[in-house]
């Protein structure tokens, strides 16, 4: 059992070794995880990864695009938001209600079409 389980990580080592660069990322991942997943479920991930890239239509998903979508992910489930119009997402300090909305906003005081 032991010498299966070697073998295992040994393929899987092998096959992390083989990836593309652009693939970096999720290999320092799956080397992190513990314990060492499966060639088959490292597979699969690696499948998911690249249909999302296709979705994106970007060769290289981005660090900073990543860490965006986590940062809005995060503001997303706040339970606390603005006190002031009673929505998510952002605090006091950015309301538009407060500082004032964009000039492309429909209630914007700018905005020629209101």
């Amino acid at each position: 059992q032991a010498l299966a389980k070697q073998n295992e990580e040994h393929k899987l080592f092998q096959f992390l070794n083989g990836l593309d660069e652009m693939y970096g990322a999720q290999r320092s991942q799956t080397l992190m995880m513990n314990p060492l997943p499966s060639v088959e479920s490292v597979c699969s991930m690696l499948q998911q990864e690249e249909l999302q890239r296709q979705v994106l239509n970007d060769d290289h998903v981005k660090p900073e695009f990543s860490a965006l979508l986590s940062k809005n992910t995060e503001t997303r489930g706040r339970k606390n938001g603005c006190t002031v119009c009673n929505n998510r997402g952002h605090t006091l300090d950015q309301c538009w209600q407060i500082i004032g909305y964009p000039s492309w906003h429909p209630k914007s005081k700018k905005n020629p079409q209101r």
